[in-house]
């Protein structure tokens, strides 16, 4: 028998750009560069660069506007200023204190600037008139009292009676004994800025 023939062996050829056509000090070169990895990104990086890529929102100058919508009507104010009759308290002793301080005005014994407080302008007007007529009367009225003798004889309130007719409204009937006669004085009072005040006097 022949024996069968023996065939070359054939290796294949390295590929081009491979380390095996690469010189020794080139394929060392290259492995050293692999080895080296760059580290990865942090998340600190992350965050930096994407406030710096956000723009900032900047409020814009001058006065911002608000709006109450969303809070609803507020609630009404009370214009009218009149408060409940028990923080201005009786009025009694004011009806009688006026009643009595007109009356003995109007004789010229007592100076009205008494009751500039205790009245509106107008009844401080109209008593003011009245007090210069009688003072001027009893002037020319003979046989009259001396200044001294008409200041000594004094008026005093006999009796009084208020009704309260409305929230921050009373009237009062005043007795006042006027040295030889009886006078009755009609007083309306109403609040004013937190107190009473004679708004109506009338004296018969």
């Amino acid at each position: 028998m022949t024996a069968p023939a023996l065939r070359p062996t054939v290796r294949p050829a390295p590929a081009r750009g491979t380390t095996a056509d690469r010189p020794a000090a080139d394929r060392s070169t290259t492995s050293v560069q692999r080895a080296v990895v760059p580290p990865a990104p942090r998340r600190a990086d992350f965050a930096t660069a994407t406030a710096m890529l956000t723009p900032r929102t900047r409020r814009p100058a001058g006065p911002r506007e608000f709006s109450h919508a969303a809070a609803g009507p507020l609630p009404a104010r009370d214009e009218s200023g009149i408060r409940p009759p028990a923080e201005l308290g009786d009025p009694t002793a004011l009806c009688c204190a006026v009643a009595h301080a007109a009356i003995e005005s109007l004789r010229g014994i007592r100076p009205l600037t008494q009751l500039a407080r205790s009245v509106s302008p107008e009844i401080f007007d109209a008593l003011h008139a009245r007090a210069q007529v009688r003072v001027a009367a009893r002037r020319r009225a003979a046989g009259s009292l001396p200044a001294n003798q008409e200041r000594q004889l004094r008026s005093r309130v006999r009796r009084a009676r208020v009704v309260r007719i409305a929230p921050g409204v009373a009237e009062a009937t005043v007795v006042v004994d006027d040295v030889d006669r009886v006078r009755a004085a009609a007083v309306r009072v109403e609040e004013h800025r937190g107190r009473w005040r004679v708004v109506v006097l009338e004296i018969g």
